[in-house]
């Protein structure tokens, strides 16, 4: 530590010894992680959602989360609410943005850190149903121009929002962002909807021009299986030929082929390299 004295004639071991630490309020830390995945057939988003079984927001599905501990990175913790509490490991996390909106929890002051984690599979028996006492379970994501849906046919939920662009003015930059309206009776807890929206906008601003595709897919594939992640993500249609130009350096072929999920023909497989 520096030996400089401040204003007050103290070395930084003598501010610190003397720092009173409960002069400031503080905001508890959590994490919250928007675990998304496509369905088996390839045709969905889906993401991962857990009830809660505790106020605030009882009996309603909201992403999973934790609080960070004192000895933990953000990022370490959002890592150990998945292997912990969703039973995935080796799980690619990027952090989204901080959610600090006043009220956003009502049991205090509560930051979010909020990850995107992707995954290749999200079949049901990937998570154990439970989310410690909760419980859990993937929702295909459907996202309109005006409107996103979190839909769970096996038990029967439909969550809906509207929502539109607005236009936000930072500096002499003007952008534009979603802005959610509930549209159902049943809804996500806390700002969770929020968080999505956030995950979702960077994933498309991103996924064309770096490999987070491979995430989402097995490490053996087809080229048609991964052109449809890529359409879903982004949310339009890729030319073939300009499509596998893009992907052309990232991946090998095996020499084996498969069937493909979206065509159910067989074609060529390939690993991603790098």
């Amino acid at each position: 530590m520096t030996s400089k004295k401040d204003k007050n004639g103290l070395t930084e071991k003598e501010f610190l010894r003397n720092y009173k630490a409960d002069g400031y309020e503080k905001p508890s830390v959590s994490t919250d992680i928007l675990v998304l995945g496509t369905s088996p057939d390839l045709k969905n988003m889906r993401i991962l959602l857990v009830k809660r079984n505790e106020h605030p927001f009882l009996d309603m599905w909201s992403l999973p989360g934790g609080f960070v501990h004192q000895d933990e990175t953000a990022y370490q913790a959002a890592a150990r609410v998945l292997s912990q509490k969703a039973g995935l490991e080796n799980t690619y996390l990027d952090q989204i943005y901080t959610f600090t909106r006043p009220g956003r929890d009502p049991r205090t002051w509560v930051m979010s850190i909020a990850y995107l984690a992707l995954v290749s599979d999200t079949r049901d028996e990937v998570v154990d149903g439970t989310y410690k006492t909760m419980e859990s379970a993937w929702f295909d994501m459907i996202i309109d121009q005006d409107e996103i849906r979190f839909v769970n046919q096996n038990r029967h939920v439909e969550i809906k929002y509207s929502i539109e662009s607005k236009s936000f003015k930072n500096g002499r930059i003007t952008y534009e962002n979603l802005v959610s309206t509930p549209a159902s009776k049943e809804l996500l807890a806390f700002d969770h909807i929020e968080i999505i929206i956030e995950s979702i906008l960077k994933l498309k601003a991103e996924f064309e021009h770096t490999d987070l595709s491979f995430n989402m897919i097995g490490e053996k594939f087809t080229l048609p299986d991964l052109q449809a992640i890529y359409e879903l993500v982004l949310g339009k249609k890729l030319y073939k030929t300009n499509f596998r130009a893009l992907v052309a350096p990232k991946i090998e072929a095996t020499c084996e082929k498969r069937k493909s999920i979206i065509s159910n023909k067989m074609s060529a497989e390939y690993r991603y390299i790098g």
